[in-house]
């Protein structure tokens, strides 16, 4: 996987390997999303995300499409793929894509699994 400081467009070739939000949801992964500076962090289902952006971007475009909802910052936005076990998903507790609104607003709900 690529560095997380990726910033520009690979190679077509090489772009293509990246994991994409589909293939992420394929293999049963979950999206952390974070804040560095807050040390917040989230889970979210994969196709959850790609309803809400509304394409599928591969998990280096997506720190760019999400703001900390604690200091509001977008610079300090860590995204990975996560593979859980299967001991780690009782208790863990992940937001579900609830609505959209017009303003496109997403409305989380956390629920433990």
């Amino acid at each position: 996987m690529p560095a997380l400081n990726y910033r520009g467009r690979a190679h077509p070739h090489l772009e293509a390997k990246i994991p994409t939000l589909e293939d992420a949801d394929n293999l049963g992964q979950f999206v952390r999303i974070g804040c560095q500076h807050c040390k917040t962090f989230r889970f979210y289902r994969p196709n959850d995300i790609r309803i809400l952006i509304g394409e599928n971007i591969h998990v280096l475009h997506l720190r760019d499409k999400f703001r900390c909802e604690e200091c509001g910052s977008k610079e300090h936005m860590a995204v990975e793929f996560k593979t859980m076990m299967a001991n780690e998903i009782p208790g863990l507790v992940v937001r579900e894509l609830v609505e959209t609104r017009w303003v496109k607003k997403p409305v989380w709900r956390d629920r433990k699994l």
